[in-house]
């Protein structure tokens, strides 16, 4: 995977999936964790970005995706368990093969082994009442752009 660490410094380069169904998006974290992120993982050494994605969704809840399309490219700077994070993320508007086997209305856990993950779906209308991250999510996600957009985010305040 394609992660550096440099101190308490890390670079990560991770694909994200934007999978919206019936009106909802679904969404993970880890186990313990107080704020929700799209799914997606970091790429693997010569792997397309859009690859990723499926090989990451069939780890964590075991579904085929397709990816339709590419939204945002995103450089983000923020703090995770007691890390610094530089990260390049490519987010891809995709479907999963059959969405209708997750409950919409609870909780339910994502089958990878290294992670404990829970996944949601979220009503788009409901996301303002979430703690959503990266924060550009909560209106982006109810305004698809049309064509790639490029978004930075800059939690640390440095640069």
């Amino acid at each position: 995977m394609l992660k550096f660490d440099q101190g308490s410094a890390r670079f990560n380069f991770r694909s994200v999936a934007v999978v919206i169904h019936d009106n909802h998006v679904l969404l993970h974290r880890a186990v313990g964790d107080s704020f929700w992120a799209l799914p997606g993982g970091r790429v693997e050494f010569f792997e397309n970005s859009d690859a990723t994605l499926n090989r990451e969704l069939l780890e964590e809840l075991g579904v085929e995706i397709v990816v339709k399309r590419h939204l945002w490219y995103v450089e983000n700077f923020f703090e995770y368990s007691n890390k610094q994070f530089h990260e390049i993320a490519n987010y891809f508007l995709a479907q999963l093969s059959e969405p209708n086997q997750f409950p919409m209305e609870e909780v339910f856990c994502g089958i990878e082994e290294e992670v404990d993950l829970e996944f949601k779906w979220c009503s788009l209308t409901d996301l303002s009442s979430i703690e959503l991250k990266p924060t550009f999510l909560q209106h982006g996600l109810v305004n698809l752009p049309m064509e790639t957009k490029f978004i930075k985010v800059n939690e640390l305040n440095v640069g």
